[in-house]
């Protein structure tokens, strides 16, 4: 004689022990923040990738209203440089000596002259 138990109802469930109870909502948040963190990295690589594509944002440079620059004698241009109100010369004499010479891009006067000297072995 075979014996069939009858079906349980949700009523007749035994109650959730505390442990699993609580194992089981750790690992429900533990989901939630490995979601919330892909979607992280996700997103912060498409908006950098986005950055990339685009290229660097870049404002054309202010134009020079001064006639004229004047240079110390016997000084070349080793580079330019230039910010909102200023234009900064990179001069180099026939002994190798640097100097940052900062001009007004307004009316060209020489603002400042600073030495540059450099440590350890000097490219031309």
């Amino acid at each position: 004689m075979s014996q069939t138990l009858p079906p349980l109802d949700d009523e007749d469930e035994p109650p959730e022990p505390p442990r699993l109870r609580a194992l089981r909502r750790l690992v429900t948040l533990l989901t939630v923040v490995l979601i919330v963190g892909m979607t992280s990295v996700a997103g912060i690589l498409v908006w950098r990738l986005a950055l990339v594509v685009e290229g660097p944002a870049t404002r054309p440079a202010a134009p020079v209203a001064a006639p004229e620059l004047t240079l110390p004698a016997g000084e070349s241009v080793a580079a330019l440089g230039a910010s909102g109100a200023e234009l900064l010369v990179l001069v180099r004499d026939s002994a190798g000596a640097e100097a940052l010479l900062v001009y007004d891009r307004q009316n060209g006067a020489l603002l400042s002259r600073t030495p540059v000297r450099r440590e350890g072995p000097r490219s031309p």
